[in-house]
């Protein structure tokens, strides 16, 4: 009876800890990420107006549809905006389960009006880039590369390249830090990323849904690996900063509830190479833009232009 009752909770378990892994790794139905429904339920609800402003100017600038092969086979895509006599070119990563006609519907008409082309990645298992799973920046790094390699190749030498992240983008830019980015990548600005999977998903069973982490986290970690081929505990932006030499320009909002502002703390103090930090008092998850814009232009123009040389 004892073995009985062992085996139906391993299997309780193992049922929880996928269920768990689908709800937040496997791609979801294609829905309108700008739909009333869609930014209600999002950390973008309290800013519909400003988003659905910033969103109907993106969608009304030209721009050319392009894409890249993903180290694993995946078709990756991206919006590219370029800019008259632009001094450089920004790579643009959206969050988790978002877009980045959301994520950067605001910001993008800033740093477009700083002189920048902007290139806008679908992150892999969203919008129109191809995947089944998303894995928290684990394999995403990798895709951030092969986009800073395809922006390198269509540039060339002369043309200076930004990361820029918002939310699991920003995490995606960070841990792309240490790979072997093209010369002409100058720098990394991410907004609000979190540490590391492990760190992101113990966060959110605890503070959201009141799940144990220590229970669970083991078993996602094996269906991760099962099938989207990562370990959750495989990379995180602290180890990656630790090993770059790439100015980095970090923002949070010290309301975020979602990621903690303590995060971004953490991967600044593991930079090895110049770096700056700006936290917004008041502002939540991916609204330091909103709460400052003041600040955050500032901070952002000096930083870009510091490295544009």
């Amino acid at each position: 009876m004892v073995l009985g009752i062992l085996a139906l909770l391993l299997g309780l378990l193992l049922l929880a800890g996928l269920a768990a892994t689908l709800f937040a790794m496997a791609r979801r139905p294609a829905s309108d990420p700008l739909s009333p429904r869609a930014i209600a339920g999002s950390c973008w609800a309290r800013y519909r107006d400003e988003v659905l402003a910033g969103a109907a100017w993106l969608a009304a600038q030209p721009a050319e549809e392009v894409t890249v092969a993903s180290f694993d086979g995946l078709r990756l895509a991206g919006r590219l905006l370029p800019a008259e006599n632009a001094r450089g070119v920004l790579l643009l990563f959206h969050g988790y389960r978002s877009a980045p006609q959301v994520d950067f519907s605001c910001a993008a008409r800033m740093y477009h009006e700083l002189g920048f082309t902007l290139l806008l990645a679908d992150q892999r298992a969203h919008g129109r880039s191809q995947g089944r799973f998303l894995t928290y920046g684990v394999l995403e790094r990798q895709d951030c590369l092969a986009w800073a390699r395809y922006a390198y190749g269509r540039f060339g030498d002369g043309v200076p390249l930004f990361l820029c992240g918002l939310s699991m983008g920003a995490t995606t830019v960070l841990m792309a830090a240490d790979l072997p980015l093209p010369p002409t990548v100058r720098g990394i600005v991410a907004d609000c990323g979190f540490t590391s999977p492990l760190d992101i998903l113990a966060h959110v069973m605890r503070a959201q849904y009141h799940l144990p982490p220590r229970l669970l986290l083991p078993v996602m970690d094996l269906f991760a690996r099962l099938l989207a081929g990562v370990r959750l505990g495989q990379c995180s932006t602290e180890e990656t900063l630790a090993r770059t030499a790439l100015p980095v320009q970090l923002f949070h909002g010290e309301a975020d509830r979602f990621v903690p502002c303590e995060m971004s703390r953490r991967a600044y103090a593991a930079c090895a190479g110049e770096k700056h930090l700006l936290t917004i008092p008041g502002a939540g998850h991916g609204a330091s833009f909103l709460v400052d814009r003041a600040a955050y232009t500032e901070a952002v123009r000096a930083f870009l232009s510091s490295h544009l040389l």
